[in-house]
């Protein structure tokens, strides 16, 4: 199943900040080595740094191995929108479209 995630914060607890940026490397560090048993594969991952939004293209065998990936710290200085999404393809196929 695919998710689509962004995550938004205030420029308070913002990452870049020197005293949050453990956070951001340990983030950057669980992106990039998700572990097997999580379930979940990264696509893609993205940042708008002026509007404080990361921007996250998963693909997971269960809601559970995406909050297992969003878990601490992520979650505590975030609000989520997790949102499952399909293919254009896959969504016409489900309604009859031809």
């Amino acid at each position: 199943m695919k998710f689509i995630v962004r995550l938004t914060h205030s420029p308070d607890n913002c990452w870049a900040r020197p005293e949050n940026q453990e956070k951001a490397t340990e983030f950057q560090q669980r992106l990039e080595n998700v572990d097997e048993e999580l379930g979940v594969t990264v696509h893609s991952a993205f940042v708008a740094p002026n509007e404080h939004t990361f921007y996250l293209v998963l693909d997971a065998e269960s809601f559970e191995g995406v909050v297992g990936l969003l878990g601490p710290p992520v979650l505590e200085d975030h609000e989520a929108d997790i949102t499952p999404v399909m293919s254009i393809v896959g969504a016409m196929d489900v309604i009859g479209i031809e």
